[in-house]
């Protein structure tokens, strides 16, 4: 059970993880806060560890996310981030893919931000 202080935004359809500094699309934050998790639905069997920079405004925030490896077609997962990252107001926040894996494939993300 998640706290009523997260709030969830839909980071929308990441065409082509598998390519290197490919970028997911960008999304603005409406309320500052951490974010706690950012959610992944692959469209393929994941067979590699794959990692992606949490971008904010455009630049690297230095931490990564984590899909691991096999990871199940159609399957949702939480891409591991450690503690999270803080995030303010009007933040464009986005992943751009480092390019571990082969499988040519696309991935659907929600973002976690708790307030």
């Amino acid at each position: 059970m998640r706290t009523l202080n997260d709030y969830f935004l839909m980071g929308g359809n990441m065409t082509a993880i598998q390519t290197a500094n490919n970028a997911s699309p960008v999304v603005v934050v409406p309320d500052a806060g951490r974010i706690k998790a950012i959610l992944m639905n692959v469209h393929t069997v994941i067979g590699a560890n794959t990692t992606f920079d949490i971008m904010i405004n455009g630049v690297d925030s230095g931490i990564d996310a984590t899909l691991p490896n096999g990871t199940a077609d159609e399957s949702g997962v939480e891409l591991y981030i450690g503690d999270g990252l803080d995030v303010a107001l009007g933040d464009a926040i986005n992943i751009q893919s480092n390019g571990e894996q082969s499988a040519a494939t696309t991935a659907d993300l929600t973002y976690v931000i708790r307030r």
